[in-house]
């Protein structure tokens, strides 16, 4: 996005995480600042470099509760001057930003704004060219202002989740709807975070489209307000909780990301001897073909961090099965963005394990077709679980089925019947299958996951049901 030459804003969007950052720069003094780095900080360095720039200032919008920031290590780096609310109390060494407080940039100058509600500590930052003219441009409104939607409030305990929407309604409506129309809104979080609900898949925007056409800003009263920004909020990965403490404190730095780390069996035997945990990153489809005991699947691809989050115990070692090394980076990197440092390796080839004699445990899956002949009076019906979120499965259902969101079932098993078969829905297979491999690996003898998921038996006609 280039609001004139000279003076250039790139954004940088990880999927899955639905998150935002920005490198921003006067490109005529070789001047940049980074707004809310992820963790893996190469991509920031290498952007700049090609440009000639100097990274000198990395701004922090809020203490982030869904992913590590790689603020600290990125000034480190770059010898910046690094900025985040002065309620943060962070424990590395950074300039408290208050409200009013500025920062030059070349020609380029950002304004902190006190914006606490999605936070106690959050600010967010105007943008002005100063080459041109001392109003802002654009506002980096980090978890506050969205693209179609509000940062939640919830985050931080259901005690804080009221007070912190009133202090989110007066930050909307006092200090940034105050800016003009044709102000740009660059938030943190976008399509697929789970800080808010219904964001939308769009970077950025303005500040009068979203006066608009944002629905949480044409409520005027604060009751209301509160009242429909803490509905129907989507369920969070139980890694939130870890995110705020390692971002205080600030995340230990990563240095050069790691090429492929291949394990042969023996290591993997001798690492899950140990303790550690195995992370099946194959497809779906191969992992119910075979796969090596008690592993968990989760396929690569942009939601791997996220489920990994949810579903896998922190702390402990990991080898990753993969389909292949090309896919080692990426999903590395997505471990590494929510804090699950100790990856060990990964196992080139499951037939490596299988060669060796090794026992490799199978999963079942099956289309919506064969569900609905098994549901259609048999006697050994199976238990539908229905494993999307709670909205989703409100909306429509398979008659009869019990939901039970699949991030929540580590916590939940003690729920479920061993002496019954059950299957597992989504919306389209990933999360289902998720779900299937935690109930195997809980020693659920007969498991099944639905491929196609409620689309595929809306489409095959069969019955729904409404209503939670």
């Amino acid at each position: 996005m280039v609001y004139r030459a000279g003076v250039l804003i790139r954004q940088f969007v990880v999927e899955g995480l639905g998150h935002i950052s920005a490198l921003v720069a006067d490109d005529a003094r070789g001047v940049a600042a980074v707004i809310d780095p992820r963790r893996d900080v190469d991509v920031y360095l290498e952007a700049a470099a090609q440009r000639g720039w100097r990274i000198s200032h990395v701004l922090e919008t809020h203490l982030h509760n869904d992913y590590v920031s790689g603020g600290p290590e990125l000034a480190a780096l770059a010898g910046a001057r690094h900025v985040i609310g002065a309620g943060a109390q962070a424990a590395y060494e950074h300039q408290p930003a208050s409200d009013g407080d500025a920062f030059d940039l070349g020609a380029l100058r950002f304004t902190a704004l006190d914006t606490p509600g999605h936070t106690p500590e959050h600010v967010a930052y105007t943008l002005a060219d100063r080459s041109r003219a001392d109003d802002p441009l654009a506002v980096f409104s980090g978890g506050s202002l969205l693209v179609g939607a509000v940062g939640r409030t919830d985050l931080l305990g259901q005690e804080n989740a009221e007070p912190y929407a009133r202090a989110m309604f007066h930050s909307l409506h006092d200090r940034l709807l105050a800016q003009q129309d044709y102000v740009g809104v660059l938030p943190t979080h976008g399509g697929g975070s789970l800080c808010s609900k219904d964001i939308a898949t769009t970077p950025s925007s303005t500040i009068g489209y979203e006066r608009r056409h944002n629905e949480l800003l044409t409520i005027s009263e604060i009751e209301p307000f509160v009242r429909a920004l803490l509905a129907d909020q989507p369920a969070y990965p139980r890694y939130f909780a870890r995110m705020r403490p390692i971002n205080k404190a600030g995340a230990p730095a990563l240095g050069t990301i790691p090429g492929p780390r291949p394990l042969s069996v023996a290591q993997v035997q001798a690492l899950v001897g140990q303790g550690g945990l195995v992370i099946d990153a194959r497809p779906h489809a191969d992992y119910a073909v075979g796969h090596l005991p008690g592993a968990y699947s989760i396929p690569a691809g942009s939601s791997f961090g996220t489920w990994l989050g949810w579903v896998v115990p922190p702390d402990q070692p990991l080898v990753l099965v993969l389909d292949s090394a090309a896919d080692w980076d990426g999903v590395l990197r997505q471990a590494l963005r929510i804090g699950y440092d100790d990856v060990r390796g990964h196992l080139p080839s499951v037939a490596e394990w299988r060669a060796a004699g090794l026992p490799l445990e199978t999963g079942k899956r099956a289309t919506v077709e064969e569900l609905a002949a098994r549901l259609n009076g048999a006697p050994d019906a199976p238990l539908v679980l229905d494993v999307r979120q709670r909205d989703e499965f409100a909306r429509g259902h398979v008659p009869g089925a019990l939901h039970l969101m699949a991030g929540d079932l580590p916590d939940r098993l003690a729920e479920l019947p061993h002496d019954r078969p059950i299957v597992t829905i989504c919306q389209v297979g990933y999360r289902s299958a998720v779900a299937a491999g935690l109930l195997e690996r809980a020693g659920f003898a007969d498991v099944t996951w639905i491929e196609g998921g409620l689309p595929a038996w809306r489409r095959a006609g069969y019955p729904i049901e409404r209503g939670d």
